[in-house]
C-alpha cells in the first residue's frame, strides 16, 4: 500500500463520528483502496540466458517464488541448492523461481553461472527499474528476500532471510507446504473449471 492510499484511510477513519459505525460510502472507499493490497506488483525483466523477457502478471496461471538476491551475497548462494532442487521437484506442476539480482550487471551475472549451476531463471535490469521494483515490494533492504505468489499474482508468503533446509527446516517446511497447497489449489480451480464446461 502507498503512503497516499494509506492517508486516504487515516482521513477517511478520522471523519467518522462513531468509531463502530462506518456507513457504507466509507466501506466501499476503504475496501477501493486496500483491494491489490495482497498483489504482487507488476514487473518485466530480462533473462540472463537468451535474453527472454518475464512480466509477472503474464504468469497468473504460476506459483512464483520471486527471490530478490545478489552475487556478493552469501546466504544468495547458499540458497541456490535447494531452490535447484525444488525447481526440479515442481517446475513440472506450474512452479517458477524468478530470481532478481538487485545489483548485478549481465556480464557479472554471466561470469557467475560459470561457476554456480542455476536451473531457474536469472533476471536483471537497470538501475532504475530495479529501483521501482524494490519501492514496489516494499523496500528490500537486505537480501537474500523472497515472496512466494499464488494463483492471479497473490502473495501468500515473505520470506525475510535466506530460505535453507540445513539451517532452518522450519522455514523450508513451511515454503514446501506452501508451494504445495498453491500448486494444489492452481490445480483444483483449473479441474472445477473443466468439470463446468462439460
Amino acid at each position: 500500500m502507498n503512503k497516499y492510499n494509506f492517508i486516504i484511510i487515516l482521513l477517511v477513519l478520522s471523519s467518522v463520528n462513531y468509531p463502530n459505525e462506518l456507513s457504507d460510502k466509507q466501506l466501499e472507499k476503504i475496501k477501493e483502496v486496500t483491494s491489490d493490497i495482497n498483489i504482487a506488483k507488476d514487473f518485466t525483466l530480462k533473462s540472463v540466458v537468451k535474453d527472454s523477457s518475464y512480466t509477472l502478471s503474464k504468469m497468473t496461471d504460476k506459483v512464483i517464488l520471486i527471490n530478490f538476491w545478489a552475487t556478493w551475497c552469501g546466504p544468495c548462494r547458499m540458497e541456490i541448492p535447494d531452490f535447484n532442487a525444488l525447481y526440479e521437484k515442481y517446475s513440472n506442476r506450474g512452479f517458477e523461481i524468478l530470481s532478481i539480482s538487485i545489483s548485478d550487471t549481465k556480464d557479472q551475472l554471466v561470469n557467475f553461472l560459470k561457476a554456480y549451476n542455476i536451473d531457474y531463471p536469472i533476471l536483471y535490469g537497470n538501475q532504475v527499474d530495479m529501483q521501482k521494483i524494490i519501492i514496489d515490494y516494499g523496500g528490500v533492504y537486505s537480501i537474500p528476500m523472497s515472496f512466494l505468489i499464488g494463483k492471479n499474482n497473490e502473495i501468500k508468503r515473505i520470506y525475510p532471510g535466506a530460505i535453507l533446509k540445513q539451517y532452518d527446516p522450519n522455514m523450508y517446511s513451511d515454503l514446501v507446504y506452501t508451494i504445495e497447497s498453491s500448486l494444489d489449489e492452481k490445480y483444483k480451480d483449473h479441474s472445477v473449471k473443466i468439470q463446468n464446461e462439460k
